[in-house]
């Protein structure tokens, strides 16, 4: 007979006492599972409609998966080359923005929560979970899970999920060794958001061994405006799938928290260090630069009027205000507005909107609580983060409206453009041309706002730039390396809190 004694990893060097004479004994170590938890970007994750399986059609016409990048016959049959009525209809509704629209599309259970991601991220997370942590495997297990998220709600919204689900994971996690208090945290672009969110808001940062953040906007990204403006960049299919012009684009991102939250916060600064990212220029020299503070009100909030008034001159159409009222609900019915929201408290919005509010309170409202998370969620960053940045790949770092003559143009939105139209002082018809991003990230993310959270002295791998693209980040060779440097550092810090410093 064998008496068998499990001992937790860092008390294999203690003496095991009450050992009876007459029998054999094994000691068994026990090891401590910390979970790797990877945290996708904005439109990362399956959507469906709330309480639905994803499948069929609900009583809208429309199919009750709302986002499935999985899937390029979905998305191009849905998405590529709709106006943006349609795409407010798959992913706003038929009213306004409400919290329970959309959920992720997750097996039941939810299991390693790989069902509700973008599958490109798998080429990434099943080697992960086939890495060789060599003698890390005899005290550590690194269980892989993926966590998607509505990206079209908060991320304070967001956060508040992933606190939950972290504890969810935490407790499947003691089922594999009977050990795990603490988990890692893998996170793309906006899941940045969502996971410090968790960690700062929702009470989740003693829960969190540390987080590796990819390609995150920690301050935002002007790419945001640039694409509200003009549609997302490229001639490929993925512009026509996620919007090629301003009317396609802001129906959808104008009306939904999660995008807006995109946007350049107040602690933005250009890859120059300068406050200003927004400029007007006529012959070289620069006629107006903005934020001097604060864009929410001295960007956002302006309504961008795209043509002058007739007969004023000169015009003052403020053509570069973020939104233009027109473009947020293509959709409205005609006749008087439903009854306005009851706006004492932003949560209130959380509940369901009556149908076709005003459109441009409506924008306002969303912009409200995502200045609100901005604010709340400030600089923090959990004690232990590590980050890499995309660099070497033009990026709207700098919004440049460059002021010309106008003869024939009356178009305001090109695809893949803007032109912001205004009558100058001697009564010459101008427009300000949007001009192509020209400053260094990785495409999306500027590089001033990806290194936000940078420090030096941290232990190795320390924070890192990559010549890597947004999307694709996880692709990387070099960044797949980089986090599991990352996952390897973090396990020291695990093993040093418990065991002390290791002598070099």
């Amino acid at each position: 007979m064998t008496d068998v004694r499990k001992v937790k990893w860092d008390k294999v060097d203690k003496v095991v006492s009450n050992l009876s004479t007459d029998l054999d004994h094994e000691i068994q170590v026990q090891r401590e599972a910390i979970p790797l938890v990877f945290v996708p970007g904005i439109m990362g994750s399956r959507l469906r409609v709330a309480g639905t399986d994803g499948t069929g059609d609900g009583a809208d016409g429309l199919p009750n998966m709302r986002w499935n990048p999985s899937s390029t016959a979905f998305m191009i049959k849905h998405f590529s080359g709709t106006d943006g009525a349609h795409r407010k209809r798959m992913l706003v509704g038929d009213g306004n923005f409400f919290q329970g629209f959309l959920e992720v599309d997750n097996a039941n259970p939810v299991g390693d929560g790989f069902h509700g991601i973008f599958d490109d991220y798998w080429k990434f997370l099943k080697p992960l979970k086939k890495q060789d942590w060599g003698q890390l495997r005899k005290i550590f297990e690194f269980p892989v899970y993926a966590v998607g998220y509505n990206w079209t709600d908060s991320n304070g919204n967001s956060g508040k999920m992933l606190a939950k689900r972290i504890q969810q994971i935490i407790d499947e996690g003691k089922g594999i060794t009977g050990l795990c208090e603490k988990v890692i945290l893998i996170t793309h672009s906006m899941g940045g958001l969502a996971s410090r969110s968790a960690s700062h808001l929702h009470g989740a940062e003693g829960k969190i061994l540390g987080i590796i953040h990819g390609v995150q906007p920690v301050t935002g990204a002007p790419a945001a405006y640039w694409r509200m403006k003009a549609g997302f960049e490229g001639l490929g299919p993925s512009s026509r799938v996620l919007g090629n012009s301003g009317p396609t684009v802001t129906p959808v991102l104008g009306n939904l928290p999660g995008g807006l939250q995109l946007l350049p916060n107040k602690n933005h600064v250009s890859n120059s260090h300068q406050k200003a990212w927004l400029t007007v220029t006529h012959d070289g020299k620069t006629t107006l630069s903005l934020p001097k503070s604060d864009p929410y009100d001295q960007i956002y909030r302006i309504k961008a009027r795209v043509q002058p008034t007739p007969g004023e001159k000169p015009s003052t159409n403020k053509y570069w205000g973020l939104v233009d009222p027109d473009l947020l609900d293509p959709g409205r019915p005609a006749g008087p507005p439903a009854a306005p929201l009851n706006r004492k408290d932003p949560a209130a919005l959380a509940a369901a909107a009556p149908p076709h509010g005003d459109p441009w309170q409506q924008y306002l409202d969303m912009l409200k609580l995502a200045e609100s998370f901005h604010d709340q969620l400030g600089m923090y960053q959990h004690p232990h983060t590590f980050c890499f940045t995309g660099v070497n790949h033009k990026t709207a770092d700098i919004i440049e409206l460059r002021i010309e003559s106008n003869l024939v143009r009356s178009d305001p939105y090109p695809k893949r453009g803007f032109r912001g139209f205004f009558t100058d002082a001697a009564g010459k018809d101008m427009q300000a041309v949007l001009q192509d991003p020209a400053g260094d990230g990785d495409g999306t993310v500027p590089r001033s706002s990806a290194q936000a959270l940078n420090k030096s002295g941290k232990e190795p791998p320390g924070d890192l730039a990559i010549d890597v693209e947004h999307q694709p980040a996880y692709k990387d060779k070099q960044a797949q390396a980089y986090a599991v440097q990352a996952i390897i550092a973090l396990a020291r810090v695990r093993y040093e809190s418990v065991r002390g410093k290791i002598k070099s």
